[in-house]
């Protein structure tokens, strides 16, 4: 028999571990922003280089499909070079092709230099969390990761009213050089503030995997955002992928992507639920502007701005959810109650007309924002649950392909719902994919933090 003793309150956050933490929010910050400001630009760039709205929309595509390419080898540049490094090197890859996108000079250089900038934003998202594990630890995890979670909450609020003041009050350029000086900033202080990170033995990188795994990654969400002639990249991306899994079930050892991790039944749950949880965030917010756009005849900011609810309830959920994470209930608990309140806050769509009753709407996306915080946040710390040290790169490398897939696969998902079967259908299959992650979660660690175990009498 055993008894469960409760370990001692955690560790506080002292002043330099929070100083790295800003800092990393804010280099994080700056790739997020960079995203939605662009968007807001399209329209303006489609005239200023007299392209289609449609051939425009490549300035946002080719950063994102860069940024899916390049996260694949982020844990291998962590081993290798240190995450600190290779976290000052994406910044710097980063700020070099924001200069030249406002220094661009035709379309085609634009798009080209987006690749650039989504090269290095790639690397930024899983660097930052490899950086947390090595300066917070496991006990200070969660309140570290919440605090991670800002930008992710802050961007997509601030990001339209920004884009909207520097294209009307400056020029186009001042969208991609407004990013210059705080990742300038960002790099001087990671080299004055942030620890320097261990590095591993010399290990050579697995090329012909990187070529599958990325080409792979890169060409599925291509073909995922679209129908007809891109449904040969979405089948050429799983061709690739499912080469790269025979592959490494033949390889004594791990590949680029180590697969071998999902046979740890913690991990391979939290990366599954985290995948559904992006799913689900990125199905909602693919439907919603449409919901509220093409029923009540709102123009596209504003049908934009009916998600700010939604940061919002994530925002407020977030600020406490780092404690609960580190100190209150089980995780499973956390992100089933997260689940629950997720649908509660999707339910009015399914039911209501598109357009209608904007008060109920607005309401329900708060709810939902706060679901998707409490469902999403455990996730980052069960994800190391029963892992060494020395496999954190290597799962959070992992866990960031899963969630670019989940992104893409509920935009496609509930896309190829919308068109045939209307809105009401759409958010039935959002709520039947809430279920499903549900289902998943069943199988998150029981085990709660600061718990441990004592033997019994």
């Amino acid at each position: 028999m055993t008894t469960q003793v409760r370990a001692p309150v955690p560790e506080p956050l002292d002043r330099a571990t929070i100083r790295v933490g800003m800092i990393l929010v804010a280099g994080a910050f700056v790739a997020l922003l960079d995203g939605t400001v662009v968007s807001v630009a399209v329209h303006t760039l489609a005239g200023v280089f007299s392209v289609g709205v449609a051939d425009a929309q490549w300035v946002t595509t080719a950063y994102l499909l860069a940024l899916a390419a390049v996260i694949p080898v982020t844990g291998w540049a962590a081993r290798r070079f240190g995450a600190s490094r290779a976290w000052t090197v994406s910044l710097g890859v980063m700020l070099v092709g924001s200069v030249l996108c406002g220094l661009a000079w035709s379309f085609g250089s634009l798009v080209a230099f987006r690749v650039v900038q989504g090269l290095g934003a790639g690397g930024l998202f899983p660097l930052s969390r490899i950086i947390v594990m090595e300066v917070a630890g496991r006990e200070r995890l969660g309140r570290m990761m919440a605090m991670m979670a800002l930008p992710a909450l802050a961007a997509p609020l601030l990001g339209p009213a920004v884009g909207g003041v520097v294209v009307e009050a400056l020029s186009w350029r001042w969208v991609f050089l407004l990013n210059a000086p705080l990742l300038l900033a960002a790099i001087v202080l990671t080299l004055v503030f942030v620890p320097v990170s261990p590095r591993a033995a010399a290990e050579r990188l697995d090329v012909p995997g990187l070529l599958c795994v990325s080409g792979g990654l890169t060409l599925l969400v291509y073909g995922l955002s679209g129908t007809g002639q891109r449904a040969a990249a979405l089948v050429a991306g799983l061709v690739l992928l499912a080469a790269y899994g025979l592959r490494e079930a033949r390889s004594p050892r791990p590949g680029i992507v180590d697969l071998g991790l999902f046979r740890d039944r913690a991990f391979a749950a939290s990366a599954a639920v985290g995948l559904l949880v992006n799913l689900t965030l990125f199905a909602g917010a693919f439907l919603v502007p449409l919901f509220f756009q093409q029923g009540a005849g709102r123009g596209a900011l504003d049908a934009g701005l009916i998600l700010v609810p939604q940061g919002l309830g994530m925002l407020v959920a977030t600020l406490f959810a780092g404690r609960l994470i580190d100190a209150g209930p089980r995780a499973r608990t956390m992100v089933l109650a997260g689940l629950a309140l997720t649908a509660v806050g999707t339910v009015p769509f399914a039911l209501v007309e598109p357009g209608s009753h904007v008060p109920l709407g607005v309401a329900a996306l708060f709810v939902r924002g706060v679901g998707l915080a409490l469902a999403g946040s455990p996730i980052m710390k069960t994800l190391y649950h029963s892992l060494p040290a020395a496999k954190v790169p290597a799962a959070t490398t992992a866990n960031a392909v899963a969630q670019q897939l989940g992104g893409a696969l509920g935009t496609a998902a509930v896309a190829a719902a919308l068109q045939p079967f209307g809105f009401h259908a759409a958010f039935w299959l959002v709520l039947a994919l809430l279920a499903v992650t549900a289902a998943g979660a069943l199988l998150l660690p029981e085990r709660r933090p600061g718990a441990v175990s004592a033997p019994g009498r």
